[in-house]
């Protein structure tokens, strides 16, 4: 009887051993991985927490929030995907916004780590706004825990969301965008890239791709120092086969894409790839995979007088094809009410706003609102839109591309026109053709794109690879900034200049002079710039951010969002980020 009980004892201790032990699958170890990340991020932040509020020594409280930055970063990549608004509360941008949905367009603060960097590594501490802040963000934190516990992963996610944050850490991440004080950026991106090898390996126990994570942690350790740290080099040789080895792994899982449409097109293996962007993103819904009929209606639409009230004006007075689609004017109507220099129309399909004031978020729009703008169309939409009624023959080519409709509609011509548009967005500049291995830089051009990327800071605000305002890695904004333009080309005692352009459509008081950031994507060959076509070359233009913009001509203003600190840029390094800049532009 004994032996049986003993027996009996020994199946149930083996059985329930079997349940504990069972193994887990791919995409449960990773939610276990990321819960087990999580916990270390609420422990660091709560630590972090306590110094601040204890009055601890500034160096003490400096190197918690260095600890509590590391353990965020190896929660990012699958917080951020699943849990967006609140990444953006703990690790956004340090610059407050007004409420433009509310009418007395109150102030909402910005919060999260890079808002008490700014307080923590500064000069001097303002101790109660950094007690306050540092609380703020141990809340969100320790308020994540229910939602991170009841998240459901799947392993589509979990691939795109690794693919989401290597592109985020090239973008945002060593540019200095996520620690612009502290310049944390490449102690945090060795973390980026343990984790995503991490989570992998979960999946597969890929040699080679193991022994790449290994070799790209060496190489960050190697190379710490924000200012000198070769970008260019990291981003071809450690980033882009990362990638490639991620988009390998995938597919021999047999782990589909998602099927919605966003930015980016995750079949390619990296982001650098000529069909990486996907236009129809910043389309409407309405108006997605043109036909080439329709885009050569569009063509036809654009260089036609027809459209103005004059016959004398079309689209390619101002946006001149040979000229980049520019036009190398101060401002595009020179007695105009509210003229403004004339941007490129090339790679404008990857912008969700449009205008320098970000009034309408489709070329549909903007074409319509140009052709009903007396100033420079000298007519009405509605008058142009007669005048192709009436024309024998577009109603011939209209019916051609558009057989289902009894006759020529607004919808219809503003379609053609913005699918034109939309079909010079193309990435094929020679920097492209450099990322994708065919073809090299010289020293100058990979100096200016480490400039670019570093310590001039020009990546902050035009994002790579787009190097426009479109906020990666999801693309669903688009920045506008106050930089303090002058009104005249000077260097002291400088006047802004009165354009106040997004307020003039919001309202709100800290977008006084903001602008939307352009693309800098044939910046070189679409001379004049700034809004007013204020100065003349990229050497001007890049001398006024060199002084700290317009705080560093003699112009006050407080809702300055450019960085007021001089860049101490030589005029060699001036000209090495020329010599990049000129790398961007695109074939056409």
């Amino acid at each position: 009887m004994k032996r049986i009980i003993a027996l009996i004892a020994i199946l149930c201790l083996l059985s329930c051993q079997s349940k504990e032990y069972q193994s887990l699958t791919s995409v449960e170890k990773t939610k276990q991985n990321f819960i087990e990340n999580y916990k270390e991020l609420s422990k660091k932040v709560s630590e972090f927490n306590q110094i601040i509020q204890n009055n601890h020594n500034k160096e003490k409280a400096q190197e918690k929030f260095k600890e509590a930055r590391l353990a965020y970063k190896k929660t990012e990549a699958l917080l951020a995907f699943y849990l967006p608004e609140t990444a953006i509360k703990l690790n956004g941008a340090a610059i407050d916004k007004n409420d433009v949905h509310e009418t007395s367009r109150k102030t909402e603060e910005a919060t999260g780590f890079q808002k008490v960097e700014e307080l923590l590594f500064s000069d001097e501490i303002d101790a109660e706004e950094l007690k306050k802040q540092v609380a703020i963000l141990n809340g969100y934190t320790q308020s994540l825990k229910a939602n991170i516990e009841t998240l459901q992963l799947f392993d589509s996610n979990i691939f795109e969301a690794q693919k989401l944050e290597l592109l985020r850490m090239m973008s945002l991440g060593i540019t200095g965008f996520d620690s612009p004080v502290a310049f944390l950026s490449i102690l945090e991106t060795k973390t980026v890239i343990e984790t995503i090898g991490n989570t992998l390996s979960h999946f597969k126990e890929d040699k080679s791709f193991l022994e790449l994570i290994e070799n790209t942690k060496t190489y960050l350790d190697k190379n710490q120092d924000f200012n000198t740290f070769d970008r260019a080099e990291f981003i071809t040789s450690y980033c882009i086969p990362i990638s490639k080895n991620i988009q390998k792994i995938q597919d021999e899982l047999k782990i589909k894409n998602n099927l919605y449409s966003g930015a980016i097109n995750f079949n390619e293996p990296t982001v650098f790839e000529e069909t990486a962007f996907n236009v129809n993103y910043f389309a409407p819904a309405y108006n997605r995979n043109p036909s080439k009929e329709q885009i050569a209606l569009g063509e036809q639409l654009f260089s036609d007088t027809i459209l103005s009230g004059n016959n004398q004006v079309s689209c390619v007075t101002c946006h001149i094809p040979a000229e980049a689609y520019a036009d190398h004017k101060t401002k595009a109507v020179e007695n105009g009410k509210l003229s403004r220099n004339t941007p490129t129309l090339l790679n404008s399909g990857f912008q969700n706003t449009l205008f320098l004031d970000g009034r309408v978020n489709y070329l549909e729009d903007q074409a319509k609102a140009v052709i009903n703008n007396k100033d420079e169309m000298h007519g009405s939409f509605a008058h142009a839109l007669e005048k192709v009624k009436s024309n024998t023959n577009y109603q011939t080519e209209f019916k051609k591309v558009f057989p289902n409709e009894a006759e020529i509609t607004e919808q219809n011509l503003l379609k053609s026109l913005a699918s034109y548009v939309r079909s010079l967005s193309k990435l094929n500049s020679k920097f492209d053709d450099y990322l994708r291995g065919k073809t090299t830089l010289s020293s100058n051009e990979k100096k200016g794109f480490n400039l670019f990327m570093g310590k001039a800071k020009c990546a902050t605000c035009h994002f790579f690879p787009l190097f426009n305002g479109s906020v990666p890695p999801m693309y669903s904004e688009l920045e506008s900034e106050v930089l303090g333009v002058p009104s005249k080309n000077t260097i002291q005692n400088a006047i802004v200049d009165s354009d106040l352009g997004e307020y003039a459509i919001t309202k709100a008081p800290l977008k006084k002079h903001a602008f939307k950031t352009p693309t800098v994507r044939n910046s070189a060959i679409t001379f004049p710039y700034m809004h007013n076509g204020v100065y003349n070359s990229l050497e001007e233009v890049i001398d006024f951010y060199n002084r700290g913009g317009g705080a560093g001509i003699g112009i006050e203003l407080d809702n300055q969002t450019l960085p007021t600190d001089k860049l101490n840029l030589s005029k060699t390094e001036i000209q090495d980020l020329i010599a990049f800049i000129k790398t961007l532009n695109n074939s056409y």
